[in-house]
């Protein structure tokens, strides 16, 4: 037999799981739900800069390797 939840946390205040009403039980899954994609964006963020740093690694050896110049401003 599972534990069932008990008591749910908002802003460091508890609140009793049968006090509930079914609208302030829908708010409550509504952020499970979000904090869930909240977490899941920040993992495809990093995958996304970790991605990145490394086309920018590739290109810069790539450029060291066709051996090419910075471009230079012409002075007047």
């Amino acid at each position: 037999m599972q534990d069932e939840i008990q008591t749910v946390s908002l802003d460091g205040t508890k609140y009793g799981v049968k006090d509930l009403t079914p609208r302030v039980v829908d708010g409550f899954n509504v952020l499970v739900k979000l904090q869930a994609e909240i977490k899941e964006q920040a993992y495809e963020m990093q995958k996304l800069d970790a991605a990145q740093a490394t086309i920018i690694a590739k290109v810069k050896q790539l450029i060291a390797e066709d051996k090419i110049k910075e471009y230079e401003e012409d002075e007047i």
